[in-house]
C-alpha cells in the first residue's frame, strides 16, 4: 500500500495535500484566496479547491478563509473492488499517528461506488476498519460521537477509488459563529463572503472614504461579512474549536501565533474611521435580528441599521461614490408566488437608485431575473451562483445614465427591434419585394371586391414563414410555428426583418401591427385567451360589418379563408331558414340575416355567441328574430333530429379536434363527420341544402355519404384569389338529398 503520511516527529514545514470544499461556482475566487493565504499550489475542481501547504499555513486557511466551507487533510487514495477490500484499505491506515484512540470519531461519506448501494453501509464499513485498528493497537475501542467529534473523517467515493481525508475543521466555516438569530431566507456566510469578492468589495476598500449599504438587508450577514473585510477581521478568529486540535501533531504555539496576530490586525483595523456600513430592512423584527448578530459579531458602533422600504432609499450625505449589494427577498419564498409585488419593489429601488445614487456600484443576488429588468439599469456583467441547490445570479451594475434604460413601450421596442434587424443583413430584401409586390396586385382586386380585409403574404418565401392579413388599418401577423431544426435567434431577426418591411410597404402604424405565433389547436385552445386587452375594431366585408380582435385570442373572429364560403350560405339561405353549427362569432349568420334569413347560431363558447350578438348589433340586426344557443354541437343536433326541427340550409364547419371539457366527447372530423353529417341531414327540408367544411389536410370524405347523398365537392368555388397559395386550406362540400 503506497501511504504518504505525517508521523508526530515530522517537521510542521512538511508540504501536505489538502482539499477546501466550497459551493458550486466560486471555486476560482476560493483558489485565489488561498494562494494569497500562502498555500503553495493551488488547481480549482468542482466544489472545491484542492492545494499543498504546510500544517501552519493549513492552520491559517482555517482561521481566514471566508470562501472555503470545509478543510481536509489528504490522507490516502484507494482503489477497491468489494466491500472487504475498502475495509482493508482504512484498517491499513495507521491511524495512531494521527490522533489517539481516546478521541471521539466520526465518518462521513459521500459519492457513489458500484460497491454500496448507499453512503450509510460504506460509513459503518470504514467505522468498523478505524474501531478494530485501535482494538487491535491499543485493546482500547475508539468512541463514535455524531454530534460533537474531536475527529472527522471524510471519505469520497469517486470513479472506483475511495478518497481518504482528515478534517481540520468539522464543522462547516460557514458557521463563524455569530449568527445567533437569522431571518425567512437566510444566506450562507461563505456565499455572502463570496458575493462581496466577486462584485469587487476588496477593490472598494483600497479608497480613501467607503460607503456600503444593504438596502435589503434582513438578519445582516452581508453587512457583517462586509465590515470583517472591511475592518481585517478573521472570519473565524473567535471559534472555539477545530478537529486540527485533536491532531497527535497539533503544533499549539503556532496556532496561538496565528491567533494572536489574527487579533492584533482586528484591533488594528476597526480603529480605522473611513469606513461607513449601514443596512435597512423595513420589518422592525427581522431588524431586531440583525442587531442581535452584530453584536454578536463584535461590530456594534462599526454597523446601523435603520427601518426603511428600499423604495424610499436616499443619499442623504450625497456621497459620490459607494458600494451596495443586496439579497433581496425571493418571489415564492416571501412573496408567496406574487411576481408582480416583487416587480414593483424592484422598479421602486431603481428609481430610487436612479435619482440619488449616480456613479454608485450596485450589486444583486436574486433568481427573480424578471423582477431584476424592472430595476431599470442595465448590468454590467452577470454571475451564476447557487445558493444551495437554486440557481441564482449576481448582477453588478454601475449607476449612470449610460446604464439606465430608457422605458420603452411595447411598440417602442417592437419599433427598435424591427429597425435594428434590418441592418444586420441584405437578406430581407427579397421579402420586401415579394410584399410590395403581393400588395399591389391584391390591394387592387380587393378594391374591386370591396373587401378591407385579405391576406397579402402567405410564407411565399420559406425563410420568412408568416402569414400577413390586412384588416383596413390594422395588420395580423402570423409566425408559423418552427421547425425543430430552425435556429430561434435568425427566426426572430427574420420576423422582426419582416416587421419593419409591413410597417413601411402598408404604410401602417408599429401599433397597428399584431404579432401571433400559430401552432396546432389542442383541446379548447380555440376558446383561450391569449391576452386581455378587450379592443375591438370594425372592419368591413362586402356589406357587412365585424367585430375583430387582434390580441386576445388565438383568431381575430373572422376567418379570411372562409370569405367565399360565407357569401355562398346567405346567398343559399336568402329568405330562408339556416341553421349554423360551430357558429363561431357568427359572421356566416349576419350575412345570410342580412340577406333576409331567419338563423339559429349555434355553438359551444358563450364568449363567441356573445360576440356574434355584438356583430348582429353592428349590423343593425334584430337579434329577437334569431336565435344563439350555446351548446355541444353533437348533443344539440341528436335532440333537434328527434324533436324534427327542420332547416332549408345548414352550415356545419367542426374544428378539426376538440376534447373541451363543455363537451361530451371529444370531437375528431375525420372519425366523426359521417355522424355530423347523418344527423345534420336529418334536419333538412326535402329540397335543403348542407355546406360542409373543415380545415384538416389529410381528410377524406366517407364513400359511403357519397353512395347516400349528392354530395359536390366546391373547394373551387370556395377559394378566394388571395388564398391561392394554399388550395386544400379548406375542404368544402354541397350536400343534398338524391
Amino acid at each position: 500500500m503506497d501511504i504518504s503520511l505525517t508521523t508526530e516527529n515530522v517537521e510542521q514545514t512538511r508540504l501536505l495535500s489538502f482539499f477546501a470544499s466550497c459551493a458550486k461556482g466560486i471555486e476560482l475566487l476560493l483558489k485565489d484566496e488561498l494562494l494569497a493565504l500562502g498555500v503553495d499550489e493551488a488547481r480549482e475542481k468542482l466544489a472545491g479547491v484542492e492545494f499543498e501547504a504546510d500544517l501552519v499555513t493549513a492552520y491559517k486557511v482555517c482561521l481566514w478563509s471566508r470562501l472555503a466551507n470545509q478543510v481536509h487533510r489528504k490522507l490516502h487514495v484507494a482503489k477497491f473492488d468489494s466491500a472487504d477490500a475498502f475495509y482493508n484499505e482504512l484498517y491499513g491506515l495507521p491511524w495512531a499517528s494521527f490522533f489517539d484512540v481516546k478521541q471521539s470519531i466520526k465518518i462521513e461519506v459521500s459519492g457513489k461506488h458500484q460497491v454500496f448501494n448507499n453512503t450509510q453501509f460504506a460509513a459503518q464499513k470504514a467505522k468498523d476498519a478505524v474501531v478494530d485498528y485501535f482494538r487491535d493497537q491499543t485493546d482500547e475501542r475508539s468512541n463514535v460521537d455524531l454530534e460533537h467529534p474531536d475527529i472527522v473523517i471524510n471519505i469520497h467515493l469517486q470513479k472506483g477509488m475511495a478518497f481518504i481525508y482528515l478534517s481540520l475543521t468539522g464543522q462547516s466555516l460557514h458557521r463563524r459563529g455569530y449568527r445567533l438569530a437569522q431571518g425567512e431566507a437566510p444566506l450562507k456566510e461563505t456565499l455572502a463572503a463570496a458575493l462581496l469578492v466577486k462584485s469587487g468589495w476588496l477593490d472598494e476598500l483600497k479608497k480613501d472614504q467607503v460607503n456600503f449599504i444593504d438596502p435589503m438587508c434582513g438578519s445582516g450577514t452581508i453587512l457583517i461579512e462586509a465590515a470583517m473585510m472591511a475592518y481585517d477581521i478573521a472570519p473565524n478568529l473567535t471559534r472555539d474549536t477545530f478537529c486540527f486540535m485533536h491532531w497527535r501533531d497539533f503544533d499549539y504555539a503556532a496556532w496561538q501565533a496565528l491567533k494572536s496576530e489574527a487579533l492584533m490586525r482586528k484591533n488594528m483595523g476597526k480603529e480605522k474611521s473611513n469606513i461607513t456600513l449601514i443596512g435597512y430592512d423595513d420589518d422592525m423584527r427581522v431588524l431586531d435580528k440583525a442587531r442581535q448578530n452584530i453584536a454578536s459579531a463584535d461590530l456594534v458602533g462599526a454597523i446601523e441599521v435603520f427601518v426603511q422600504d428600499v423604495r424610499d432609499l436616499s443619499n442623504d450625505a450625497h456621497e459620490k461614490t459607494g458600494f451596495i449589494l443586496t439579497n433581496p427577498p425571493y418571489g415564492e419564498r416571501l412573496y408567496h408566488g406574487r411576481p408582480e409585488k416583487l416587480r414593483g419593489l424592484f422598479s421602486g429601488f431603481g428609481k430610487a437608485l436612479i435619482r440619488d445614487f449616480s456613479g454608485w456600484k450596485v450589486s444583486i443576488f436574486s433568481a427573480a431575473s424578471e423582477s431584476v429588468r424592472a430595476l431599470g439599469l442595465r448590468a454590467m456583467k452577470v454571475n451564476k451562483f447557487f445558493n444551495g441547490a437554486l440557481e441564482t445570479m449576481l448582477y453588478q451594475f454601475e449607476v449612470s445614465d449610460q446604464w439606465v434604460m430608457q422605458h420603452e413601450s411595447a411598440t417602442q421596442k417592437l419599433t427598435r427591434q424591427a429597425k435594428n434587424a434590418v441592418l444586420q443583413d441584405d437578406g430581407h430584401l427579397a421579402f420586401k419585394n415579394r410584399l410590395l409586390k403581393n400588395y399591389q396586385q391584391i390591394q387592387k382586386w380587393a378594391q374591386q371586391q370591396e373587401l378591407e380585409c385579405y391576406r397579402i403574404y402567405d410564407a411565399d418565401l420559406p425563410e420568412y414563414a408568416v402569414a400577413i392579413d390586412l384588416y383596413n388599418t390594422h395588420v395580423h401577423v402570423q409566425e408559423y410555428q418552427m421547425g425543430k431544426t430552425v435556429d430561434e435567434k435568425l427566426a426572430q431577426k427574420r420576423l422582426l426583418q419582416a416587421v419593419y418591411h409591413i410597417a413601411e410597404v402598408l404604410e401602417v402604424r408599429y401599433e397597428h401591427i399584431h404579432l401571433k405565433t400559430r401552432q396546432r389547436q389542442k383541446g379548447d385552445s380555440q376558446y383561450q385567451r391569449q391576452a386581455i386587452t378587450d379592443k375591438f375594431h370594425v372592419v368591413k366585408e362586402h356589406d357587412a360589418l365585424f367585430y375583430v380582435n387582434f390580441d386576445d385570442y388565438l383568431d381575430t373572429g373572422l376567418f379570411l379563408d372562409h370569405r367565399k364560403m360565407r357569401q355562398i350560405v346567405a346567398k343559399a339561405a336568402q329568405g330562408k331558414t339556416l341553421l349554423n353549427l360551430f357558429s363561431y362569432t357568427c359572421s356566416a349568420s349576419v350575412h345570410a340575416a342580412l340577406m333576409g334569413a331567419q338563423v339559429v347560431s349555434v355553438d359551444m363558447s358563450k364568449t363567441y355567441l356573445d360576440w356574434g350578438k355584438r356583430n348582429f348589433h353592428l349590423n343593425k340586426l334584430n337579434i329577437d328574430q334569431h336565435v344563439f344557443i350555446q351548446t355541444d354541437c353533437f348533443t344539440w343536433l341528436k335532440e333537434a333530429v328527434k324533436a324534427r326541427k327542420q332547416f332549408d340550409v345548414i352550415f356545419l364547419d367542426p374544428p378539426t379536434f376538440s376534447n373541451s371539457k363543455r363537451m361530451q366527447n371529444v370531437l375528431d372530423v375525420q372519425r366523426d363527420h359521417v355522424e355530423l353529417i347523418e344527423l345534420a341531414m336529418g334536419l333538412l327540408t326535402r329540397k335543403g341544402v348542407l355546406y360542409f367544411s373543415n380545415n384538416y389536410r389529410k381528410f377524406k370524405f366517407d364513400e359511403g355519404l357519397q353512395a347516400k347523398y349528392d354530395c359536390q365537392n366546391i373547394d373551387d368555388k370556395c377559394l378566394s384569389r388571395d388564398f391561392l397559395r394554399r388550395p386544400t386550406i379548406h375542404h368544402c362540400w354541397q350536400i343534398s338529398a338524391k
